[in-house]
């Protein structure tokens, strides 16, 4: 008799604790889009934003505008424990084999984020995929979010009226200022020129300072030092909307 109930409540026990980790997993999915760019990813961008967003019960998918893998850039700049939680985001995560972005549902996720590095601003700046899921997301009161060179994602973007996305949005991307000689010459565009001149509130700080806005769903970070501070202020977001 005595080790029937004991059987039963230990069946139970588990199964509350599986349940319980099982909403911890649950809490929601984050999308990082990645550039396929052969310029490339910032790799520093992607790794502590997805560390942190894991750590507070968050799951994240990688997507990119066609599926490929795209190429990370600056691992050397990892710091040792980047490198190690690298190495085991690649074992458990898709980063090595995106979701095509035309197999992305809005309604799967709870917000995205969008890395920086050169790649955004060749594949992901225009591209009507990220048209259709960042107003689809805004339509949903998901957080659309991007550091750095990332914002490229949300330039030409057009709602319904034909306004741009950005207009009249408080907003940060890669600076006038933090830009050198390749980009001038390579890029069709300067972010800060471009988002100011369809209609946004462009803000930043000194050159290679943190700094993060967020303004009506839409959250951005300056430069690469604001990769963990943007993750930090989506999960915030992300949980004050939970409670």
């Amino acid at each position: 008799m005595f080790k029937v109930i004991g059987l039963l409540w230990f069946m139970l026990l588990s199964a509350f604790t599986e349940q319980a980790l099982a909403n911890m997993n649950n809490s929601g999915k984050v999308l990082f889009i990645l550039s396929a760019d052969k310029h490339g990813y910032y790799l520093p961008e992607v790794v502590e934003p997805y560390q942190h967003i894991i750590n507070n019960g968050y799951s994240v998918e990688f997507a990119s505008p066609d599926g490929r893998p795209g190429r990370p850039v600056a691992y050397k700049l990892l710091s040792k424990q980047a490198q190690a939680d690298y190495k085991i985001m690649r074992k458990n995560s898709n980063i090595d084999l995106p979701t095509p972005l035309k197999s992305i549902q809005p309604k799967d996720y709870i917000a995205f984020y969008v890395p920086g590095g050169a790649g955004p601003m060749f594949d992901l700046a225009g591209h009507p995929e990220m048209a259709r899921l960042s107003l689809a997301f805004l339509a949903q009161d998901k957080i659309i979010s991007a550091v750095c060179h990332g914002p490229a994602a949300f330039v030409d973007i057009k709602n319904a009226d034909g306004n741009y996305l950005v207009s009249g949005l408080k907003v940060t991307a890669k600076s006038n200022a933090e830009e050198g000689r390749w980009a001038r010459q390579n890029y069709a565009f300067l972010l800060q020129d471009k988002l100011q001149a369809q209609g946004a509130q462009f803000t930043y700080t000194s050159p290679g300072e943190p700094y993060v806005i967020h303004d009506n769903g839409v959250l951005t970070g300056q430069n690469p030092k604001s990769a963990l501070p943007t993750a930090i202020v989506l999960v915030k977001l992300l949980q004050k909307d939970r409670s």
